[in-house]
């Protein structure tokens, strides 16, 4: 159920195995029955995963194979809400009386790991103090704390666990609830210190991992393919008694890019596609005749967006990228709904921040800001910010630079090459040249950690709650990657280092909206988040695409069969897999 937004790249497609029932646990009884047990589930996705420890996990390439076998005190809902019971059977939320919070979880018995060694409160003890507590994780504690920067005293009772806050803290169920829980009998002497915790489970260490979710990962073969297998000590049960998951395994095909992804799956040779907009109609016309399921769902939760590198190794090129007129500027220049008519076939909504009109927490006035496209207004942003033309049409600075920088995205993504390619083509029209040059995913991320870039399109995915999203917009935040702060990377100079106001004002809100329990008053500041994010577009916003899912119609899935649709807030990189393991095959 861990929610902290991460690098968004596209994954579709999955499959099981089975073993027998090796243990009497005090079972989850799942909401599902009659489904069949047995077969593979085979998906594609176009890149393959940089580690296999949840912990440093950053991007949707390993978060989306590692999530499979990651447990949690509770689960989540179908709207992403932790209302499911999971490790624990029963919990609760209590005001004290010295004004704190407590949360408390009654643990289930009988739980095994996938090796088969009893899971107990002392593993969840054990993740807490010796991995959160400590910070030994990438993406730090601080989602944890409460508006005072206050962690929550950990203490057990027999098979109840207890987490006081000494403030009001309105997110323990999504935190001390959600975080992923790590075999202590594994991993006791690997959590010594964040470097060598790091370095525990990597793709090389497949045959290391230990697990209490679904599936476990197998086998890695880079650029070929992960294969995950069924968890046989695996605690839920259907209703009618069997044993979950039902299905045996699930086979991750790595492509080259999204293109082969869709050939794959025309082909049969994939279960389940998220198809791109531009070929949804092609896709869809063959529907009834290959028998598949057509899934349209409303605007993902994740957009696309353009990040400018604050801290960019040239010094010319970051007080570019800093100056609020330059950034809006290039929202300006792109068109948003010609490329949605064109490009998405109108399966898609344009987006001026970080919320898409899907989302509860949407603050319609940031349409009203006016990031349309005119190349017109672009133009006497450019003017007032002091830069001018020469007389070759090129735009150059105060001091007369001629503006050019290196866009990256991972090409392997069709549609974030397609915006890139559009969008040099816009602000060649206002004489930027953009050198683009496409990247394999993982090296993006990688480069992303360093000074070495000037601007890339990718995207972010998590929680609707923009209260889960405080890695990104914490200044101090371990995924604030166009802004880093000295404290988390050593390479930024502090004397070079300088913070947008709006970014100060947004760091307060994500810690002061620990503690707001009143939601007209939380919505307040997440109307006045999205605004100061979108007035001075400190990331530029383009596109979010609706939900588009494909399957087999001998796949049955979860929530396709109980809600009609997919999932928007479950594994919402990748919807098709919430509930994975209730999903099954016609053999």
């Amino acid at each position: 159920m861990r929610k902290l937004l991460v690098l968004l790249v596209v994954a579709l497609s999955a499959l099981t195995i089975f073993a027998q029932e090796a243990y009497n646990p005090e079972w989850l009884i799942a909401d599902v029955e009659g489904g069949q047990r047995g077969g593979t589930l085979y998906l594609a996705t176009t890149s393959g995963p940089k580690t296999l420890n949840t912990y440093w996990a950053q991007e949707t390439s390993s978060s989306i194979i590692i999530n499979q076998g990651d447990v949690s005190l509770l689960g989540s809902d179908f709207y992403g809400q932790p209302t499911q019971p999971s490790l624990a059977k029963d919990w609760g939320v209590e005001r004290t009386e010295d004004g704190g919070t407590l949360y408390w979880f009654e643990m289930r018995e009988g739980v095994k790991w996938s090796d088969g060694h009893p899971l107990t409160v002392d593993d969840v003890v054990f993740t807490w103090e010796k991995i959160i507590v400590p910070d030994l994780t990438a993406d730090g504690n601080d989602v944890y704390m409460d508006a005072e920067g206050n962690l929550p005293e950990l203490t057990v009772e027999g098979n109840r666990i207890m987490f006081k806050y000494p403030t009001v803290f309105r997110f323990g169920l999504e935190t001390v609830g959600g975080f992923p829980i790590m075999p202590k009998h594994v991993l006791e002497d690997k959590v010594t210190d964040a470097e060598t915790f790091q370095s525990t489970w990597t793709v090389e260490q497949v045959d290391q991992l230990v697990v209490a979710g679904p599936f476990k990962v197998t086998e890695y073969t880079e650029g070929v393919r992960v294969v995950l297998e069924r968890n046989p000590y695996y605690f839920e049960k259907a209703k009618d008694g069997v044993q979950l998951p039902y299905l045996d395994r699930i086979v991750f095909e790595i492509v080259t890019d999204t293109n082969v992804a869709r050939l794959r799956f025309e082909a049969g040779e994939v279960d389940m596609h998220g198809p791109a907009a531009k070929d949804f109609p092609a896709l869809r016309a063959q529907a009834e005749e290959k028998g598949w399921n057509v899934i349209v769902g409303p605007a993902t939760a994740g957009s696309n967006f353009v990040a400018f590198n604050f801290n960019a190794a040239d010094p010319v090129h970051r007080e570019w990228f800093r100056n609020d007129n330059f950034r809006k500027a290039v929202a300006y220049a792109f068109d948003k709904q010609t490329i949605i008519e064109t490009l998405y076939n109108g399966l898609a909504v344009p987006c001026y921040g970080p919320r898409t009109n899907s989302s509860a927490f949407y603050n319609p006035e940031i349409e009203e800001l006016g990031f349309r496209y005119s190349l017109v207004t672009a133009q006497r942003l450019l003017r007032e910010a002091g830069f001018n033309w020469n007389d070759k049409g090129e735009l150059v600075d105060w001091d007369g630079n001629v503006v050019e920088f290196e866009l990256n995205t991972n090409g392997e993504n069709t549609v974030r090459n397609e915006i890139a390619v559009i969008l040099v083509d816009s602000l060649a029209k206002l004489g930027i040249k953009v050198n683009y040059r496409p990247i394999q995913f993982n090296a993006m991320v990688q480069r992303m950690y360093s000074a070495n870039w000037d601007a890339i399109i990718i995207g972010l995915v998590g929680g609707d709650d923009p209260g889960w999203s405080t890695n990104v917009w914490l200044l101090d935040g371990g995924l604030h990657f166009w802004n880093w702060s000295p404290e988390v990377m050593e390479w930024v100079d502090p004397n070079e280092y300088w913070v947008h106001p709006a970014e100060k004002r947004i760091d307060e809100i994500m810690r002061v909206q620990r503690s707001i329990l009143d939601k007209d008053e939380l919505q307040k500041l997440w109307d006045e988040w999205q605004m100061l994010i979108s007035e001075n577009q400190i990331l530029v916003y383009t596109i979010s695409q609706n939900y588009l899912n494909m399957h087999k119609n001998t796949l049955h899935l979860y929530p396709v069969e109980k809600y009609g649709t997919i999932n928007p807030y479950g594994y919402s990189y990748s919807p098709g897999l919430w509930k994975i393991e209730y999903a099954w095959k016609e053999q």
